[in-house]
């Protein structure tokens, strides 16, 4: 399985190319494989310090590439690569109505986090994994796709602003739409592949990809079977993949919970770790699960990491911008834990498995069970800053609506449709969660991850998309579902304590309910109104100190000034966004 990354190139632009190339090797990448045809090239590059060997196949059906995990059908890397070829090139024979310029491959048996070259002799593509949680990103001109932000801006050559785009990133860690903080430089769109030959975005499902009918369950027992099925399916394939070497991260809520526990019920015995302070109750609960069914636990406190190291300076935050590919969600500033940490994970041939997206099985947005607007999704959850912080006066508006209009997106409505009016349905509603938050936020983490090892997140696919979003919301809510999946998968793990206050065994308890209740009492044009009373109350304010530090680095105006007031920032996580941006435009774009 390739460590790294990979890129497509059509058109003849010699210069651009050579920028992206330049970029490629700045970010410590070796090319490798490469499959070159006439007026175009896909190449994967390997990571420089990482080592390993490409995953790319030629055989008689034809040539495919991959970078990160991939499953099919039940075969992993090469093998799977081979099986896909196959299919992509028998299936459809002689059927009527089939579309012959897309691959014909089962997506429903198609798992991992992964970027994807297939070339039959029907066509040549470039797909994601279905989620799109391995971004391939898109030049202005579109002739360079690449799963390397930094190498796509490269070949564009500019940098000039997005502003809405940027502006996103900053306030909630990522953008959230096909665009990026620089103008022009956007990404293949969810349910999407990109067909080289004739230069356009093609759908991959043509009922959707939560069609319906959906599945019904016959009763709580019913689900619990069937998505159990599911995960076992998923972790076989990467037991059999990774035997004796999975990495589990572990935290004291529901998700990390139901990896360990899934890896248990398969026979293997995970290296944990966990994130926090000796006083926190994530490494309380991780040790208590650790000591208890006897697996090896590393902590891995930041703060204490960080402190005896340096703080940053300009050539710094160059060459974290290199290692993070530009944007991550918590900016660019690092003295050395977060970057550490992230190799730790998967280091030795390990596979990284996090739990990301396991929401699915619980109501996300806390909200009761009616119908939603996708205004009102952008009101309850993604308005927790000082709206003042717009210097426009139509910025809150334009950022509002520019959410809502992706929400529905995502959600499946009609392009036609309003999204400050239009309905979703229940259902509806339960998708933005995999589809809008996972696809744009959670997509960020896991496509830097793959870059330097093994790396995915198994609770949130295709299928266990569809199935999760039948469970009837009052199983979802405070994790009652979610704890009997556990518990089903694992005894031993559920029944130890939870950061919810309650052992997973025994589900949630009266005052979780209760908790839950409350939450979602709250109505959604209130919710903004107490995020603001929340943050005044705890003073939330960037350090104006740090702005000072860098603004006197940095001289000038920044990119990001005629569009954000940066003093009136959240927090020092939002500026160190906007000083991640402004490194790029000045040192890397």
């Amino acid at each position: 399985m390739t460590i790294g990354a990979l890129s497509v190139c059509l058109g003849d632009d010699a210069a651009a190319q050579a920028r992206a190339v330049r970029s490629f090797e700045q970010q410590g990448f070796v090319p490798s494989f490469r499959r070159q045809w006439s007026g175009g090239s896909a190449q994967l590059w390997l990571n420089r310090e990482r080592g390993g060997k490409a995953t790319a196949v030629q055989t008689a059906y034809g040539t495919a590439c991959s970078v990160g995990p991939l499953w099919y059908r039940g075969a992993f890397g090469q093998a799977a690569l081979e099986r896909l070829l196959f299919d992509a090139t028998a299936a459809g024979d002689g059927a009527q109505g089939v579309d012959v310029r897309i691959p014909r491959i089962d997506e429903t048996a198609l798992r991992g986090n992964f970027a994807l070259f297939l070339e039959t002799s029907r066509g040549r593509w470039l797909l994601n994994d279905p989620l799109g949680f391995v971004r391939i990103h898109r030049s202005p001109d579109g002739n360079f796709h690449g799963t390397s932000w930094l190498a796509t801006l490269a070949y564009a050559g500019t940098t000039t602003l997005d502003a809405a785009a940027a502006a996103e990133y900053v306030l909630l860690g990522a953008s959230h739409s096909e665009r990026t903080p620089f103008a022009g430089v956007t990404r293949l769109p969810l349910g999407h592949l990109f067909d080289l030959q004739a230069k356009e975005d093609r759908p991959r499902f043509a009922d959707g990809l939560a069609p319906a009918p959906h599945v019904r369950y016959d009763s709580f027992d019913d689900a619990l079977a069937s998505i159990g099925a599911q995960l076992a399916i998923t972790f076989d394939e990467i037991t059999a993949a990774f035997p004796g070497q999975t990495s589990a991260a572990l935290s004291g809520g529901f998700d990390s919970r139901l990896i360990v526990a899934s890896l248990l019920a398969k026979g293997e015995q995970p290296r944990l770790f966990v994130y926090g302070s000796d006083t926190s109750d994530d490494v309380r609960i991780a040790r208590e699960i650790a000591n208890g069914e006897k697996l090896p636990l590393r902590c891995f406190d930041k703060s204490t990491m960080n402190e005896p190291l340096p703080e940053c300076e300009v050539e710094d935050l160059v060459r974290n911008a290199l290692f993070f590919d530009g944007l991550p969600n918590d900016g660019i500033y690092d003295r050395g834990a977060d970057r550490l940490t992230r190799l730790e994970q998967n280091a030795d041939g390990f596979i990284a498995l996090n739990g990301g997206g396991g929401e699915i099985f619980r109501n996300f947005f806390h909200l009761p069970d009616r119908t939603y607007r996708p205004i009102d999704i952008v009101h309850a959850f993604y308005r927790g800053f000082d709206p003042m912080a717009f210097r426009d006066a139509g910025g809150l508006s334009a950022y509002e609506h520019g959410l809502a209009a992706s929400i529905a997106r995502a959600a499946g409505l009609a392009a036609s449709d309003d999204p400050l009016r239009q309905r979703m349905t229940r259902e509806q509603v339960e998708l933005v969660y995999p589809f809008f938050r996972c696809h744009h936020w959670m997509s960020v983490n896991n496509s830097l991850s793959i870059r330097y090892g093994h790396f995915a997140t198994p609770l949130v696919d295709l299928q266990l998309v569809r199935q999760a979003v039948a469970l009837p919301l009052a199983w979802k809510n405070a994790g009652a579902f979610e704890s009997r999946l556990i518990a089903e998968r694992h005894a031993g793990v559920a029944r130890h304590a939870s950061s919810y206050g309650f052992r997973i065994a025994d589900g949630p308890d009266a005052r979780a309910r209760r908790s839950e209740w409350l939450h979602g009492l709250r109505p959604v044009t209130l919710r903004p109104h107490i995020a603001a009373l929340g943050r005044r109350l705890r003073r939330d304010r960037v350090s104006p100190e740090r702005i000072a530090k860098w603004r006197a680095r940095l001289p000038g105006e920044w990119r990001l000034d005629p569009v954000l007031d940066l003093a009136r920032l959240s927090a020092d996580g939002a500026f160190e966004r906007a000083l991640s941006v402004e490194i790029v435009a000045r040192e890397l774009a």
